[in-house]
């Protein structure tokens, strides 16, 4: 199986953050419409419409920030695997199915909970066994 690519998934970020600068300037649109123009003139549902665009970019970093958070206390991610189909090494999901994986490099520590320690930490251990002696 060929190594993945680390500069696989940049154009997805830079998808997602056009669509959210985009709601954002529509968004504020409806708000400056809604500002602007005479109260006869403006549907009522304009400054709803205008709020939601505009407060989308911040639920989109909540549900993030929650999945962040819920997967690294389960142990459990959701990848999209959009290369099935194209390689021919998929289980049957298609092209863009969500995948739920274990994580297998888990190893149980000191208090039984099996979670994976970081390998890019920077952090010395050494003055807390020290500390300990």
């Amino acid at each position: 199986m060929p190594a993945d690519d680390p500069n696989f998934g940049r154009p997805f970020i830079w998808i997602t953050a056009c669509i959210l600068f985009i709601c954002v300037l529509i968004g504020g649109g409806c708000l400056v419409e809604y500002v602007v123009l005479p109260e006869s003139e403006v549907q009522p549902w304009i400054p709803l419409l205008g709020i939601t665009l505009i407060c989308l970019p911040w639920a989109f970093w909540l549900f993030t920030f929650l999945y962040q958070i819920l997967s690294r206390c389960c142990g459990c991610r959701i990848s999209f695997d959009v290369n099935v189909g194209r390689q021919g090494l998929g289980g049957g999901g298609g092209v863009g199915s969500a995948i739920a994986r274990q994580d297998t490099n888990l190893k149980p520590n000191d208090n039984g909970l099996a979670r994976a320690f970081s390998v890019a930490s920077h952090e010395s251990q050494m003055p807390l066994a020290k500390s300990m002696a």
